[in-house]
């Protein structure tokens, strides 16, 4: 009985069990944090519009048609009950007009949809269809990739989507919110990069030399695409100020840190990628290490390197793909056009699109020796 309970005991307190705990907590003041900020409260400048959840209930007039072009076009009047907020169980007549664009919603009964209010002089004197009420289909699709993931991979699988939840916590509750109050998003971003990347490694791979070699090669990754960005914005003449919607940005009071919110946004689309490559480095080369524990730093890099460069090729090229995938219907949009390509390769969205593919990429081939650099000299037994 003293046996079992001396084996719980250290269980319990384990460097593992401090650590899931420690970040379980600051997990909570996260939330508390970004709950009670001016990152929640923004909206309430623009008082005067509410936006409510509402299920469809009665069509009460439908005169929409299919165009040319297969999209629904024409108007509704539809009958919403309201789902929430203090009008909760209210019933009103909403008008819905249907457009060939992404907003547009064509009113079903039982259909969950977000209704959008424009309060003047405390009148409810215009109302529409927003949007399609997706929250609870977001949980389900959210919930259910967490779950695949474990059932597939077990406890790593848990271990992955621990650490998953924990980076959308400092991004949503603890990056946005510092930002809206004024902390540079450049400094911010890095930082939070940086704990995202160790709690992450730490969560699916535990405590050891390849965690730290990891880590390490992530930090520098992070470093690289710092300078690899700077360099090709400078090459290129970008600045935050030629993204799109940025005014709105500049409206709302970000004038002094718009140019660095493309440099903040650039990175946390590369963290996953910096942090793939270094993981899977940083344990290659612990396996070599370990089926030969008489190798030396010499062999170590070279079989390092060996194994990155198939990495690399298929990561970087990952990478590039993915920021083209986004950026494919304006391409397809230039060749139905007939726009010229000297004239398309030199607008600002195509050189911001090919300064975040080739950014991201230059940290991802950089952090690949980084890494291995790192984890030879710590590995070897020579």
């Amino acid at each position: 009985m003293g046996k079992i309970t001396k084996i719980s005991y250290k269980n319990l307190f384990n460097k593992n069990s401090i650590f899931f705990s420690l970040c379980i907590l600051s997990m909570f003041f996260m939330f508390w944090y970004g709950y009670n900020s001016n990152y929640w409260n923004m909206g309430d400048r623009y008082s005067n519009t509410t936006f409510l959840s509402g299920r469809i209930i009665e069509i009460i007039e439908d005169n929409t048609s299919i165009n040319e072009a297969g999209a629904r076009v024409g108007q509704q009047t539809l009958l919403v009950r309201l789902l929430q907020g203090t009008r909760r169980g209210e019933i009103v007549e909403v008008n819905n007009l249907l457009f060939p664009i992404e907003h547009s919603v064509f009113g079903v009964v039982g259909q969950r949809v977000l209704v959008f209010f424009d309060n003047a002089d405390g009148h409810n004197y215009f109302s529409h269809i927003q949007s399609y009420d997706r929250t609870i289909g977001i949980w389900i699709v959210i919930i259910g990739f967490l779950g695949l993931l474990a059932l597939v991979f077990g406890k790593s699988g848990i271990r992955s989507a621990f650490s998953l939840v924990f980076t959308f916590f400092c991004i949503i509750f603890w990056l946005l919110p510092i930002i809206v109050n004024g902390t540079s998003p450049i400094i911010s971003t890095i930082f939070i990069s940086i704990v995202i990347i160790v709690v992450s490694i730490i969560s699916i791979m535990g405590f050891g030399k390849k965690t730290v070699a990891a880590s390490v090669g992530s930090v520098m990754g992070i470093l690289s695409y710092a300078i690899s960005y700077y360099i090709i914005s400078f090459f290129l003449n970008i600045t935050g100020f030629n993204v799109s919607q940025i005014d709105v940005l500049v409206i709302a009071g970000f004038a002094t840190t718009a140019s660095e919110l493309l440099f903040a946004s650039i990175l946390i689309a590369s963290i996953g990628g910096i942090m793939d490559v270094a993981v899977s480095l940083a344990s290659s080369t612990y396996e070599i290490s370990i089926s030969n524990p008489k190798t030396n730093f010499k062999y170590l890099f070279i079989s390092g390197m060996k194994v990155g460069r198939d990495i690399i090729g298929s990561s970087a090229n990952t990478l590039i793909l993915a920021f083209t995938g986004a950026f494919f219907i304006q391409l397809l949009l230039f060749s139905v056009t007939g726009v010229d390509v000297f004239v398309a390769i030199n607008r600002t969205d195509i050189s911001i699109e090919i300064l975040r593919a080739i950014a991201s990429s230059s940290a991802i081939i950089l952090v690949a020796p980084a890494t291995v650099l790192f984890s030879a000299k710590i590995m070897c037994k020579k």
